[in-house]
């Protein structure tokens, strides 16, 4: 068993560690609002040129979209508010797989979607 002597220099690293972290939580948001303001400067999806944007082939019409446009492009679609598990199965089929904790983090931290509760995600009002 380690003495508190022994497991001072350890609880040290670890506060290091959450600075670091949150040091680079305001990097990530930074950065969130730098991409935010390019999209809306760029009109969101229309960033990418129109023969790309159109794009459709074996890998599906979102393959090579960003996985934040591809979702926004699949709720204004959609025209109302999906269920997060509706909408990843729409974005797989459509060739673009994003991982649950991803889609969430794009969902909740894009000004563009908002909650509508019970699992439900839709586009600002």
């Amino acid at each position: 068993m380690e003495t508190i002597s022994e497991r001072k220099p350890k609880l040290a690293e670890l506060h290091k560690i959450v600075e670091i972290l949150a040091e680079l939580r305001k990097i990530a948001n930074k950065l969130d609002e730098a991409a935010n303001a390019l999209a809306g400067l760029a009109g969101h999806e229309e960033a990418w040129p129109l023969s790309l944007a159109n794009a459709t082939s074996e890998l599906g019409d979102l393959a090579r979209v960003s996985g934040v446009n591809a979702i926004f492009r699949v709720l204004t679609e959609a025209g109302t508010p999906l269920k997060k598990t509706t909408l990843s199965q729409q974005l797989r089929d459509r060739g673009k797989a994003i991982g649950d904790n991803t889609l969430q983090s794009y969902l909740s931290r894009d000004k563009r979607f908002q909650s509508y509760g019970r699992g439900r995600w839709g586009l600002t009002r």
